[in-house]
């Protein structure tokens, strides 16, 4: 199966939120395809932000298809350790070359 690649920038909060749901929810009606999102430029994201990589991973799986998260920044990587959510996330740095 392929995979598609959408990157998240800057801060995804409350503020981005509803932005990032709608652009995942279109990209996962619209493909059949794993969806890769590259964190690379992902500076912060709060427990919103959270959410809704949780709603289309939920979604994703639904349909037999991933969310794979790559190249994580620390920072962001620490907001998912501390709410234990590392093992609902497929983690992979080496797919985002």
């Amino acid at each position: 199966m392929s995979e598609y690649r959408f990157c998240l920038r800057g801060d995804v909060d409350i503020e981005t939120a509803a932005r990032v749901r709608a652009d995942l929810q279109a990209l996962i009606a619209h493909d059949s395809a794993h969806l890769l999102i590259d964190c690379s430029q992902l500076d912060f994201i709060d427990s919103t932000g959270v959410a809704v990589l949780l709603e289309a991973s939920r979604d994703l799986e639904a349909a037999g298809r991933h969310l794979v998260l790559v190249n994580v920044p620390e920072g962001p990587l620490r907001v998912f350790e501390v709410l234990a959510l590392t093992d609902l996330f497929c983690y992979d740095r080496e797919l985002a070359s």
